[in-house]
């Protein structure tokens, strides 16, 4: 009997880890198929490749506005991930740190813009905009992205004062520490790993966010996204997957070095 259960086990592990592998081929299959298409020598995107090349990736400064509008997305996520950090260790001190009524409703409302499609969030974000005479404005653009990245950091910084040592903070407070000394002191580099990583997803997902920048954008304001997708609707050439791939890396590198550093996975899934 204690054999046919352990058989059951060991086969209820091997159905697990192969639905786990093939998790990660779907996954990663698309990263890897665009990758191998920007090395394409041909003028039109085809796999496999009959010959390669790295002509594209010098292409990549012929897409329309491409410098401009990577700046203009740089910036909108740089200060749309700053405002929802500082936010966040707000929210997070009360979340964690206080007995608020319906804590689980007001969480659930400051995490729903990932639960709500993008789409929706974009109609209903220009609707709000045209009523009130500011849409298409960087002012528009910048809070669009804040409501969409906002949960992240809040999700983080939530994990790190959960995991944190409440007992430090009450022995500087028995020792005649100020609030303000026992919070710069002991409770902010303890959130600092909920803090980097909230600050990191919140960037990369403004960043490279299509779904809610093409409701707020118009004329000269534009961003990475977006000319990347209308060079993609009048051109069939590989320098999308080139642009794609240098992006790719360059997150890769990021994502690396600060889930090394700071453990960033680990917090962004608690």
């Amino acid at each position: 009997m204690q054999q046919s259960s352990e058989y059951q086990a060991r086969g209820y592990q091997a159905i697990v880890r192969a639905i786990g592998w093939l998790t990660l081929v779907f996954l990663f299959f698309p990263v890897l198929l665009t990758i191998i298409v920007s090395f394409n020598a041909s003028f039109f995107i085809e796999f496999p490749p009959k010959a390669l090349s790295i002509d594209w990736y010098g292409n990549i400064a012929k897409i329309h506005r491409i410098g401009h509008a990577t700046l203009i997305s740089a910036l909108v996520a740089l200060a749309s991930a700053t405002v929802a950090t500082l936010f966040g260790i707000c929210a997070s001190l009360a979340l964690v740190r206080t007995e608020l009524p319906a804590k689980a409703a007001i969480t659930a409302f400051f995490v729903s813009p990932i639960t709500i499609p993008m789409v929706a969030i974009g109609i209903a974000l220009i609707q709000f905009f045209i009523l009130l005479g500011t849409a298409f404005t960087w002012y528009s653009l910048l809070i669009g992205h804040i409501v969409l990245v906002l949960a992240y950091p809040i999700r983080t910084l939530v994990a790190s004062l959960t995991l944190s040592n409440m007992s430090l903070e009450e022995a500087a407070r028995s020792l005649g520490a100020t609030r303000l000394q026992v919070f710069m002191t002991i409770t902010l580099p303890q959130m600092k790993p909920g803090l980097i990583s909230g600050f990191i997803f919140a960037f990369l997902i403004s960043f490279d966010n299509y779904p809610i920048s093409i409701f707020l954008v118009r004329g000269g304001l534009t961003t990475m996204p977006i000319e990347l997708f209308n060079y993609i609707t009048q051109n069939l050439d590989p320098t999308p997957a080139a642009f794609s791939s240098l992006y790719i890396a360059i997150v890769s590198v990021i994502i690396f070095f600060a889930e090394k550093r700071w453990r960033i996975i680990s917090y962004a899934i608690h």
